[in-house]
This record gives structure tokens, C-alpha cells and sequence, in this order.
């Protein structure tokens, strides 16, 4: 036990970082009960202390939440992971992807375009 401490009084509950894994009913329950090892809980199934309901999903961050999002309103995704599992006996890493994809084309965040510099001045020939 972590200090008798509850997950619920946690930096990181209250961050709402968890929120999407947490509160998936059936997904969110191994990482659920991998937090009840570290930490006092009520039951796997204990409520938000911020009363978000089970099922909630955080606004798509980014292009990556958002493919996930269709993946799994379409059926395709959790197929997909059944599939890629059994065929090669590890997990898909889809959150490692959808980290990427988010990272890659973040919504929200608008990028300034990256200047070139075309002219930085003589150059010294070659062969002088």
C-alpha cells in the first residue's frame, strides 16, 4: 500500500489525466485493479470524486483521439485489437499510435511555420 493513501486523493486522480481509462467500465477494470494493489479503494468500480460518469471521454486532444473515436464507434477498433493480439501474442500499442497522432496534428494549437532562411549571406567559394 502506498501510505494507506486513497487513488482518489491523488495528484493524479485530480488531474483528470486517468479519466478516459478510468472511467471505461469493462476496459478501465485491469487498470483499475492494478490501482487497488497500490492504493485503498472502495471497490473496482468506485465513483469519480469529480462526478464524471462511467463511459466518459475527455475532448479529442488531437487527430489520434479522434481515429480511436471512429475505430471504436465503427467496431473496428476493439476487432482490431482482438485480432492483432492473437496473431502476434502482443498487445497493439494503439495508445502509443494515438499519443503519436496526437502529438503529430494536436487540435487547439495553432504552429507558427517554421522560417527558412534563404539568405544567410555570401558564401565562400570552394576552390578558392
Amino acid at each position: 500500500m502506498c501510505n494507506q493513501l486513497t487513488w482518489t486523493e491523488t495528484a493524479h486522480c485530480r488531474s483528470g489525466v486517468h479519466c478516459r481509462t478510468c472511467r471505461d467500465r469493462e476496459g478501465g477494470r485491469p487498470w483499475r485493479a492494478m490501482m487497488a494493489r497500490a492504493f485503498v479503494v472502495s471497490s473496482l468500480d468506485w465513483a469519480c470524486p469529480q462526478g464524471k460518469a462511467w463511459g466518459y471521454r475527455p475532448p479529442d486532444r488531437g487527430l489520434g483521439d479522434t481515429v480511436e473515436r471512429v475505430l471504436d464507434w465503427t467496431g473496428i477498433g476493439p476487432v482490431a485489437k482482438k485480432v492483432i493480439r492473437k496473431v502476434t501474442g502482443r498487445p497493439c500499442r494503439c495508445a502509443k499510435r494515438r499519443e503519436q497522432l496526437n502529438r503529430l496534428a494536436p487540435y487547439g494549437v495553432i504552429q507558427p511555420p517554421k522560417r527558412r532562411i534563404t539568405n544567410a549571406g555570401p558564401r565562400p567559394h570552394p576552390n578558392p
